[in-house]
């Protein structure tokens, strides 16, 4: 008989030592509570010690190091992870650029495949539709798209026309070949998205320019270990800042089949390794849905998959150490998370202030922002449970913001 292997205990994950980057990000903070609520030892890590993540009751470690593009950074990792035991880290886009010419030193310690070129081609908008247009199933479900690599001409204002207004010009960090910026820039006419593709030509390898397409904001979220998918889980967009289209600030559990059905194909086609969010846009009024973009990393609305039970950060981990994980099947839908401030304020003030909306509609979006106080069933980003000083942290850092120094 074959031996199975055994789940992990709390002490046993207490010797892992895990390094968590980018505790500012709040995709990050639920990886440190998910990690530190399991029994990881998280060393959180922050360029800026006012880090929200440098203080949650979940992290082992608090550090501040050099940023990415500071020269001392590849030293401070080296000894930081020799000095602390460091056996795993949880890497960040950032993070990744930022270890770029030390990939191979750090690869076998991260969740993610160890080909470099697989690695940094799905940090590009561009090089991840380059590989879905090679074949006409993981084609499908593309907003009108055109690429422009170096050495290449640039496409003429009447081809970029043809793609539909307005226009989104994208470039990615890991094709800036001066800072490892990412840019995405709406251009409400084809000469100004041609003047901008002109501007990131000398600049990116690869640019991406795509027309628009209506809807909310989705996303299909996967855990693939050893070319299986492991976990799914889905939410979209309730909200976003600023309220025509942007960051999400209150979002819900949610399943879409066929969107996740061409999800599935998609990232298989892509062969991604560890965790990886696939984001769409859904138009509820045609039931029509177009794909966004791969995040091959955390997710910023990685909470509405904890609060839902579906705990990503635990099973990837507790997979990458040899123990079997659970596949959760069923979770509530329709659960509600929003993160307060400073985003959801965000999206009330960018309704407020668009004096093309009903004034009803805009006196309704501030009653409501003071009504999700009274619901118990949303539940917020920042309040979780057994961290819930990061909430009032933000709020103190609000007010501070708004208003000059609140007292702690």
């Amino acid at each position: 008989m074959t031996a199975q292997p055994n789940h992990l205990t709390t002490a046993e994950r207490s010797k892992h030592h895990v390094l968590v980057p980018d505790a500012h990000a709040i995709g990050m903070i639920a990886v440190i509570r998910s990690l530190g609520r399991a029994g990881y030892t998280v060393h959180a890590c922050a360029s800026k010690p006012e880090a929200l993540g440098l203080s949650s009751s979940f992290a082992s470690h608090q550090v501040v190091c050099p940023a990415y593009d500071d020269r001392m950074f590849l030293p401070w990792l080296s000894t930081y992870v020799a000095q602390h035991g460091i056996r795993t880290i949880v890497p960040s886009e950032g993070f990744l650029l930022g270890v770029r010419p030390a990939f191979e030193t750090y690869a076998a310690m991260m969740p993610i495949p160890s080909n470099p070129n697989l690695v940094y081609g799905s940090l590009s908008k561009s090089a991840v539709i380059a590989r879905l247009l090679e074949t006409p199933e993981t084609a499908a479900y593309l907003p009108p798209t055109l690429l422009w690599s170096a050495g290449e001409p640039l496409p003429v204002a009447d081809q970029l026309e043809a793609l539909g207004l307005p226009l989104f010009v994208k470039g990615d960090g890991a094709d800036d070949t001066v800072a490892g910026d990412n840019i995405v820039v709406r251009e409400e006419s084809a000469d100004g998205a041609h003047k901008r593709l002109i501007e990131l030509s000398g600049r990116y390898r690869r640019v991406l320019v795509q027309g628009f397409v209506p809807g909310q904001g989705t996303g299909a979220y996967f855990l693939i270990h050893k070319g299986e998918i492991v976990q799914e889980f889905m939410n979209r967009c309730i909200h976003e800042v600023p309220h025509t289209g942007g960051f999400c600030s209150l979002r819900e559990s949610w399943w879409h089949e066929p969107m996740m059905a061409d999800a599935r194909v998609k990232i298989r086609h892509l062969g991604w390794e560890g965790v990886a969010m696939i984001e769409y846009r859904w138009d509820p009024d045609t039931d029509q849905f177009w794909f966004i973009e791969l995040n091959a990393r955390f997710w910023a609305a990685l909470h509405v998959a904890l609060y839902a039970g579906v705990d990503f950060p635990k099973q990837l981990l507790d997979l990458r150490h040899g123990a079997p994980v659970a596949r959760i099947t069923a979770f509530p839908l329709g659960l509600q998370v929003r993160y307060t401030v400073p985003f959801e304020v965000g999206y009330v003030m960018s309704r407020w202030k668009d004096k093309s909306l009903p004034f009803g509609q805009r006196v309704r979006s501030v009653v409501g922002w003071f009504a999700r106080f009274l619901n118990p069933t949303i539940r917020s980003d920042l309040a979780f449970p057994g961290d819930r000083k990061l909430y009032f942290s933000a709020w103190r850092t609000f007010l501070w913001r708004m208003f000059g120094p609140v007292d702690a």
